[in-house]
């Protein structure tokens, strides 16, 4: 922080320097929890940019670029350099990036009617297959063999398909979320839930097990752990993929601070142990339950801005996220790495612009992140990038060389002491 350097102040503005003093510092860095005190990693009106591509335009006889589609929903191919889309004609459109032209190619035309309505993404359940859940039916669809597989998940009219992962790849098992009405109130909002573990390895859906839910629950999955977490009163229950009671150290730690911190969603890192509490009321923060690393819960950006739509690059070296400012709303990038003292490095803007729910994904060879807004699609490469020591290093451990240097100088996070 900058301070004025007062001479002689009066009596009236020396309360309202010291009032200025405690709010701000109180702001910034006295929040706590059980005696450790909770400090803000960094300022989002310091991030640097990272120019996009910008995809927009007509193509041939003043068509639009897009074939008339806007908005369109994306999710991860097991492609390389593509991400891909159920709302371009009814295949899944693999979009992809040669060069710096864009392209696109239809996979498995008219293998399920009205495919554009699916709700459900569940890209790479394995190297060639990628699962498409619409309300209640779930396909699997292999890029390798070029076939597909449609299963009913369930037949209620009443019910859909909420969210879905692998239990268990080789086996064909998968976790499937279910909602619908109860039917025990008027109200379009007294929904119940489940959880059903399905196996999907022959021709129809077989159920395996099922445990209900209770209502205001959220589900995450942490490793190869289930988070059930009931929000309204903060409880939090940890199953195995096959539904059974098991334990988690997050949990433990969440369970620690959570009359603390107010959070909704749970977003872990895929290997490091580290996870973001945000979409509560509190600021989002970061906590890890590394028994190396201090136990100290670390607010992201700050007061004034709602972060959301976390999600970790494939390779899990980068962390993409939303912010909705007083003025503005951007995307950036964090980048991800052990010699981080929370594992996260300084933030990153590459576009200048938002992107709704299923309206953005990765790429892998190279990674680099998608998102789609309005007629325009936006690219950015985070690997073919231009930097002084390209050929040593990748582009992602030269920001991280250079962001610890600066943190370092600087001072900051405990490094430089």
């Amino acid at each position: 922080m900058k301070f004025t350097n007062y001479r002689n102040p009066s009596l009236i503005s020396f309360i309202v320097l010291m009032l200025f003093f405690a709010i701000d510092i109180s702001l910034l860095s006295t929040n706590s929890y059980g005696g450790n005190k909770v400090e803000y990693l960094y300022e989002i009106k310091e991030a640097t940019v990272l120019n996009p591509q910008i995809f927009e335009g007509t193509g041939l006889f003043g068509t639009n670029l897009f074939g008339g589609y806007t908005n369109v929903s994306l999710f991860t191919l097991p492609l390389p350099n593509s991400v891909g889309s159920t709302q371009m004609g009814n295949a899944i459109t693999e979009i992809s990036f040669p060069g710096k032209r864009i392209n696109f190619d239809r996979h498995f035309r008219n293998s399920v009617k009205n495919m554009d309505v699916s709700e459900v993404f569940m890209p790479l359940v394995s190297k060639d297959v990628i699962g498409v859940g619409q309300p209640r039916r779930f396909t699997l669809y292999d890029f390798k063999k070029k076939i597909h597989r449609t299963f009913t998940i369930t037949q209620d009219i009443s019910e859909t398909i909420s969210k879905v992962v692998a239990a268990d790849t080789l086996q064909q098992l998968f976790l499937f979320e279910i909602g619908g009405h109860t039917g025990n109130s008027p109200s379009p909002w007294d929904i119940s839930s489940s959880l059903m573990l399905m196996d999907l390895s022959s021709e129809t859906a077989k159920l395996v097990k099922e445990i209900p839910v209770e209502r205001y629950f959220l589900w995450y999955v942490v490793g190869d752990k289930n988070f059930l977490y009931r929000y309204k009163t903060q409880q939090l229950r940890v199953v195995d993929m096959n539904l059974e009671p098991s334990h988690h150290p997050l949990a433990e730690t969440i369970n620690k601070i959570k009359s603390d911190v107010n959070f909704l969603r749970i977003t872990a890192h895929p290997t490091m142990p580290f996870a973001i509490l945000h979409g509560g009321k509190s600021d989002e923060v970061i906590i890890s339950w590394d028994n190396n690393r201090p136990k100290n819960v670390h607010y992201l950006l700050g007061k004034k801005i709602t972060i959301s739509k976390f999600l970790f690059s494939p390779d899990g070296k980068w962390l993409a996220f939303e912010v909705d400012g007083e003025s503005a709303k951007q995307t950036y990038v964090m980048p991800v790495s052990e010699k981080y003292p929370n594992y996260l490095g300084s933030p990153i803007q590459i576009a200048d612009d938002y992107f709704n729910d299923n309206k953005y994904a990765w790429t892998t060879n190279p990674i680099s992140f998608v998102g789609s807004s309005g007629r325009k699609i936006y690219r950015c490469d985070l690997e073919n990038r231009d930097f002084p020591e390209k050929g040593k290093m990748s582009f992602h451990d030269y920001v991280v060389q250079e962001d610890l240097k600066k943190l370092t100088k600087e001072k900051r996070q405990g490094l430089g002491k």
